[in-house]
């Protein structure tokens, strides 16, 4: 396979955006998020012994995936991710409301290929690119905490399924190089949404339905 030249990615190589179901809107976070670290979806195997020696191996459907941030922010961004609120200035968030399902998607891309624009930042089209894609995700915990002589922080957790309630996965992981195809184009039914974006004009497209 050719790689990129790009040997490792550092934080400036990253994008992080999450789409809310229904809400057709694509936000960027990555300049709250300070770690990443995603995990889960073991898929055990057990033996069954018979008679005679011989022994069955199988192998258990995967368990959940887990997808967690730390993050730093004075608003409620991440809050309003938990419990599924509105939000924004001057809004009331509350324990009573639900959270919608997410669409994360994780891309690392040479700082130098991205495209910006104000708080909107997006990769490059013709330039290799690694893109991770986690469907259907709720929020189960957002943890904060503040030190006398430190800045508020906190941690926000997701979990999701390996498939869906139509068995389509729910999480995606792939990578270009500089000369091979483009990433391969989000569609309704495998991505729960489709996601296009302006690399010459910087700006996203999304329709995530959940």
């Amino acid at each position: 396979m050719a790689w990129s030249d790009t040997a490792h990615f550092e934080g400036e190589d990253a994008i992080i955006t999450i789409e809310e179901a229904g809400e057709s809107t694509v936000t960027n976070f990555e300049t709250k998020i300070t770690n990443i670290e995603v995990g889960g979806g073991a898929s055990n195997t057990e033996d069954i012994f018979l008679f005679g020696g011989a022994t069955i191996n199988y192998q258990k459907p995967s368990e959940k995936f887990t997808v967690k941030f730390e993050f730093i922010t004075k608003d409620t961004r991440f809050t309003e991710l938990r419990f599924g609120s509105t939000g924004g200035v001057g809004a009331e968030i509350r324990s009573s409301d639900n959270p919608k399902k997410c669409r994360i998607i994780l891309w690392f891309q040479a700082s130098a290929d991205i495209q910006k624009s104000g708080t909107i930042r997006v990769p490059s089209k013709s330039k290799g690119c690694r893109r991770m894609i986690f469907c259907n995700c709720k929020s189960v915990e957002v943890t904060t905490e503040f030190a006398a002589d430190e800045v508020i922080r906190g941690n926000i957790s997701f979990e999701f399924s390996s498939t869906d309630a139509n068995a389509y996965a729910n999480f995606f992981d792939e990578y270009t190089s500089d000369t091979t195809a483009a990433l391969t184009t989000l569609t309704t039914t495998a991505h729960k949404g489709t996601l296009t974006w302006n690399a010459t004009t910087p700006a996203w497209t999304g329709a995530y339905t959940g």
